[in-house]
């Protein structure tokens, strides 16, 4: 079952990233100040994103969401 994760684009808009597909994980931009990270998938179409969460946020344990009223 795909692991999912929910993310900020830097625009603002909420998504999920399927983090199965996921190839590689880096700081955006830090050498000149920039904050985020750049996922970069295997494959498909974007091949890349960049999010406002750091490096640390989405490497670490996997989030476990549930809906109100989900056993």
């Amino acid at each position: 079952m795909p692991s999912w994760m929910k993310c900020t684009a830097m625009d603002g808009a909420q998504i999920q990233v399927n983090m199965d597909q996921v190839a590689m994980i880096r700081r955006h931009a830090s050498d000149r100040g920039g904050t985020g990270s750049e996922i970069t998938f295997a494959s498909g179409s974007p091949s890349s994103i960049v999010v406002k969460e750091d490096q640390e946020h989405l490497v670490g344990a996997p989030e476990i969401a549930r809906e109100h009223g989900v056993v």
